[in-house]
């Protein structure tokens, strides 16, 4: 009569502990590489919204709302002029990804437009 060999209760328990415990690892890892991902391109977008501006606002002729795309995100430049106040403008930038229609981060600022 043959003997059939198989694995005792204990040892299927330790190698599904190992298992677990390396599919565990391995999910921190990716949760930590997407957070990462999201928050330095999150970065990128407030670092490039700033520089928009700071050029917006150094030109001396304002012009209708304008559309500029740059690394897969569009961003869109209002400017308002501000009631009761001339020589006040507010320029709003808006940040949306080329593929999706919504707004990922806004960024708004007063300055003040010299008049010739």
């Amino acid at each position: 009569m043959a003997s059939i060999k198989g694995s005792s209760l204990v040892e299927v328990l330790i190698a599904m502990v190992i298992l677990l415990t390396v599919f565990a690892v391995g999910m921190l890892i990716f949760a930590n590489l997407t957070s990462s991902s999201s928050t330095s391109t999150r970065k990128v977008i407030t670092q490039q919204m700033q520089q928009l501006q700071a050029d917006w606002t150094a030109v001396e002729s304002f012009e209708a709302p304008t559309t500029i795309t740059v690394d897969s995100i569009v961003y869109q430049i209002q400017e308002e002029e501000v009631i009761d106040f001339a020589d006040l403008r507010k320029v709003t930038i808006y940040a949306r990804p080329i593929q999706a229609d919504n707004i990922v981060d806004s960024l708004a600022a007063y300055h003040l437009f010299k008049q010739q």
